[in-house]
């Protein structure tokens, strides 16, 4: 199968999958990263859409965990089969695998859940009131001495996709390796109207959700990876979806790092929307080992 042309900005039409048989659909375009591969986000993306393509109608995303098994190639189409695991009172569960040729490349759970009368309570919004994403920097106004800095780790650059507005709060502090804790935040959205369908809005969401999350594993480590270059990879990444989130609309991440050792960190991130409600949590573990 040869795949489609592919403007970088319609997040849509990569989210969007050709049915291929009973339970198994194929990616049509591909998104390839800094390094050659797949963007973990395509494979995020995709197999969240996949596997809302078998979920009921009244259930909506709440969980997502995936393991990235092999670096997929962007100019060659996706496999994903879908098998049923649960469909019970309040939630249904689907297995995702997809696969290049003869191997498996991300291994995936997606589960859907129904609203339910019960209690609750959210973590506010670490954002500063009144912060206007709109205002702050892109990474096209960091020092370009700072942004070379950035690119030895693993291919951080001032690259950015064209599909996603990415802001960043006090952006030279966060980014010179100031900061004492490894913390990163910043705001994200999909740079594209996608409607009222909440099922790709949720596939939007998977896919951004690995926008920079690992860097607060990084962060600390910046004046280190000047003098040794980092192999970053992710390993696994999990997202909780609290309520339906808009990918189109700005949101506010805060990332930390709990926890880094053994050629393997962890990044813990918060989702909150503009309104300040927390909307989503999501952990990415990254392979981050030095190569030289």
């Amino acid at each position: 199968m040869t795949l489609e042309d592919w403007n970088p900005t319609d997040l849509r039409a990569l989210l969007t999958l050709a049915q291929s048989g009973p339970s198994t659909w194929r990616s049509r375009v591909g998104d390839a990263n800094l390094n050659g591969r797949s963007y973990g986000g395509q494979l995020l993306g995709q197999a969240m859409a996949a596997a809302l393509q078998d979920a009921p109608e009244d259930r909506h995303p709440s969980l997502m965990q995936l393991l990235f098994l092999q670096g997929a190639v962007p100019d060659e189409a996706i496999d994903f089969t879908v098998t049923r695991l649960q469909d019970g009172k309040r939630f249904s569960s689907r297995h995702v695998r997809g696969a290049q040729r003869d191997h498996f490349v991300l291994d995936a759970q997606v589960t859907c859940a129904r609203d339910l009368d019960a209690p609750a309570h959210m973590e506010p919004s670490s954002a500063p009131a009144g912060e206007d994403p709109e205002t702050l920097d892109r990474l096209a106004d960091v020092p370009e001495a700072l942004l070379r800095q950035i690119s030895r780790l693993g291919g951080y650059s001032d690259e950015r996709k064209p599909s996603i507005e990415f802001r960043i709060p006090e952006a030279t502090r966060q980014l010179d390796g100031a900061i004492s804790a490894p913390k990163f935040r910043f705001w994200m959205k999909v740079n594209q109207a996608l409607g009222e369908d909440a099922r790709l809005q949720a596939a939007a969401f998977a896919y951004i959700s690995d926008w920079w999350l690992n860097f607060s594993s990084l962060a600390s480590h910046l004046q280190e990876a000047a003098r040794r270059r980092l192999y970053i990879s992710s390993l696994n990444h999990a997202i909780w979806l609290h309520r339906p989130a808009r990918a189109d609309a700005w949101l506010h991440v805060a990332s930390s790092s709990p926890r880094a050792c053994a050629g393997r960190g962890l990044s813990v991130a918060r989702v909150h929307d503009l309104d300040g409600c927390l909307v989503a949590s999501a952990t990415q573990e990254s392979l981050m080992a030095y190569v030289d």
